[in-house]
């Protein structure tokens, strides 16, 4: 956990930067030293398992360091460092809600947050958005008078490069993984407060970015915040470049919504939220989805729950129970899930359940939240600032006997670069439309294998196997085809593994022997081969492949 937080004299450096005079002004000392206190008794008691990812020692240690420095820092960097704190706890879901105006600021909370305790402590937006693209950090979104910076490059924020910036913030922000990170990050990189608090920058009222503008050029702008409370919007690529947005970003406020398309017989549903609209439920969104499904040629159905961040787990249950159901679309090529760093807490749930329960075909990032998570945050406030701290109180354990694991892999990786961006391309939804309307479960595999590794291509196996109404013959072909593969491919670890398998659910059967001491040969493994052969032949003495194959093995020289 070294890397989730600084300790001994690194928490100090924070705030280092903090001039020797600096003092509070919206709270006394003494008020925000209760709050601090308040934090620390009350955060460890609500949370499910506060001391999971760090000590409590670590912790008290932390709370003790900060109570000390109060006297000597600002409001906004006493909230900084209150923030810090929670962040300790090590989970995407407890954290200090920021005091900021929301209709700016990015959040996932799903209830209102309540008003800090006086308008002082409100934190300011600059005006822009970043995204952490997979080529580096760049601006997404800007206010109207500022459209010319979309998709440039931030090289520098303040006095720190923004590889540098991304890591000074790390110790602040609240994630389960490190997709999670890179989601919640460059969220935070647009607080000023935060930029001058953690060394960033010098200046909270104006800083200073180094940027490569779209054209390739370097620049420098000075950028102050957005007034607040004022009516304000931010623009992206689609506005700036005047483009047409992909189809995922046409509805992104919209908690549910499909859209087929025709030409492609592809139903395209994407769920922003797991919650009920106020003139539609959830369920009754999916039972129209069964209609379509039943009642129109649909041969692919595409869910997308990259922009979803949670809600109300429960509900996830009728779309669940749809899919699992239909014949027409749980099959391995015609169900896809789109899955991304932004798919957290009930949608992770949801994402656990399709891949448990359906065929359904990963595609896009790993998602942003751990399968086995904390969760179910309850607020509580600081007593003297009136701070909102949400607090995770239930640990959800996913299905899968690895609790560790990160996130949910997709089975078919796709990345997304600022080009992609600029050019208004959703290169996850491109390959899943790219990908065959009828395709054998054989090529699934090796189409996941290609992209994903062995794991995630037997994985796909596994669950076509479990699957009462697989087609035995579907299943023989896949598994005689992906053994040739792998031996064709020369990926003879892998080969072994399979064959391995293979020969141990078909013990009478002597062609996973011979797959077997084919990928011991590749290996340069003959005594291995022989073996194998020797047990093939033992089932099967007429099998002339296994025989030639054994006399050609004994009349190689052994090594050494």
């Amino acid at each position: 956990m070294k890397n989730r937080f600084l300790t001994g004299c690194g928490v100090l450096l924070l705030l280092a930067h903090s001039l020797v005079q600096a003092q509070p002004k919206v709270l006394s000392v003494a008020q925000w030293q209760q709050d601090v206190r308040a934090l620390a008794e009350q955060m460890p008691k609500m949370h499910r398992s506060p001391y999971n990812k760090v000590s409590q020692q670590e912790f008290d240690s932390a709370v003790a360091r900060l109570h000390a420095q109060v006297p000597k820092l600002q409001d906004h960097e006493i909230i900084v460092g209150l923030t810090r704190l929670v962040a300790m706890i090590g989970d995407g879901h407890t954290r200090l809600t920021l005091p900021q105006d929301m209709a700016v600021a990015y959040s996932r909370a799903h209830s209102s947050t309540p008003p800090p305790a006086d308008s002082g402590l409100y934190l300011n937006h600059l005006p822009v958005k970043f995204a952490l693209f997979d080529d580096g950090l760049f601006i997404r979104e800007t206010t109207p008078d500022l459209m010319y910076l979309v998709g440039a490059e931030v090289l520098q924020i303040g006095n720190t490069t923004a590889s540098e910036a991304l890591e000074k913030v790390r110790p602040v922000v609240h994630y389960d993984n490190e997709m999670g990170f890179k989601q919640l990050a460059p969220t935070f990189l647009v607080v000023p407060e935060f930029l001058a608090a953690l060394g960033i920058a010098d200046d909270p009222e104006e800083v200073m970015f180094k940027i490569k503008t779209r054209e390739g050029a370097a620049a420098e702008v000075m950028l102050s915040s957005i007034p607040q409370f004022r009516q304000v919007y931010f623009v992206g690529a689609s506005e700036a470049l005047d483009i047409a947005a992909p189809m995922s970003q046409w509805n992104r406020k919209d908690k549910f919504w499909f859209h087929m398309l025709e030409k492609e017989k592809t139903l395209y549903v994407q769920l922003n939220e797991s919650n009920d609209k106020d003139d539609e439920s959830l369920a009754a969104f999916v039972a129209k989805i069964e209609r379509i499904v039943t009642g129109f040629p649909v041969e692919k159905l595409v869910l997308d729950l990259r922009y979803n961040p949670g809600g109300n787990n429960h509900l996830n249950r009728s779309l669940v129970l749809a899919l699992a159901r239909s014949e027409q679309i749980n099959r391995f090529g015609r169900l896809y899930t789109l899955i991304g760093r932004e798919t957290f807490s009930a949608a992770q749930m949801l994402a656990n359940d399709l891949e448990f329960y359906t065929n359904t075909l990963f595609v896009g990032e790993p998602s942003g939240s751990s399968p086995s998570a904390y969760g179910d945050s309850r607020k509580m406030q600081l007593p003297n600032s009136k701070l909102t701290i949400r607090v995770s109180t239930i640990y959800w354990r996913d299905w899968d006997g690895d609790e560790k694991r990160p996130w949910t892999a997709p089975d078919i990786p796709v990345g997304y670069t600022s080009k992609d961006y600029l050019s208004g391309k959703d290169p996850a939804l491109e390959a899943v439309l790219r990908m065959p309307q009828h395709i054998s479960l054989a090529d699934v595999m090796q189409q996941v294998y290609e992209k994903a590794g062995f794991r995630s291509a037997t994985w796909v196996y596994f669950r076509a196997v479990q699957d009462a109404r697989a087609d035995s013959e579907a299943i023989d072909q896949a598994e005689k085809n992906f053994g040739e593969y792998l031996l064709q491919a020369k990926k003879s670890p892998d080969a072994i593994a399979w064959y391995s398998h293979i020969s141990g659910r078909y013990k009478e059967e002597a062609w996973p022997l011979i797959g077997l001491a084919k990928a011991h040969l590749l290996s340069e493994e003959p005594q291995k081969a022989t073996v194998a052969l020797e047990k093939a032949i033992q089932l099967q003495p007429a099998n002339k492949q296994a025989k030639e194959l054994l006399a050609t093995i004994k009349k190689v020289p052994a090594k050494g």
